[in-house]
């Protein structure tokens, strides 16, 4: 028997940028998938729209630098938690923390596409089975 079976969808996921790791482990069934399908219809929309392939790599990649900066100064030297988190999403001037986790995610994901980042130690994605 294959571990996991093919009917398992339950994986914790972690996205990761610069060696910064977002500090939420979400426990959701195929959001890497989402994620992923999610980039590439942001993409294609951006091309639609008028935005080249370069011009992209450099927003996503900037607003991505930002964001990272941003979680690693509102940590304060410390490990981050969630009330660094919400520092980092009010500063940016985000709506909320989900809006600053889908949008770090999916930056994470189009960069990946676009291989402006390669998945490593450093950047990309981390699955893992959960028992």
């Amino acid at each position: 028997m294959n571990f996991p079976p093919s009917n398992f969808k339950n994986n914790s996921v972690l996205f990761f940028y610069n060696g910064t790791a977002f500090p939420q482990v979400v426990d959701a069934p195929d959001l890497e998938q989402m994620f992923h399908k999610n980039a590439n219809e942001m993409i294609l929309n951006g091309i639609r729209g008028g935005f080249g392939m370069e011009q992209q790599k450099k927003e996503y990649k900037k607003q991505l630098d930002l964001m990272e900066q941003t979680l690693c100064d509102t940590a304060q030297g410390k490990m981050m938690d969630d009330t660094s988190i919400d520092r980092a999403w009010v500063r940016l001037g985000m709506k909320d923390r989900q809006q600053f986790y889908h949008m770090w995610c999916l930056n994470i994901c189009a960069l990946l596409k676009m291989k402006v980042i390669k998945n490593d130690n450093e950047n990309g994605v981390l699955s893992a089975y959960m028992r």
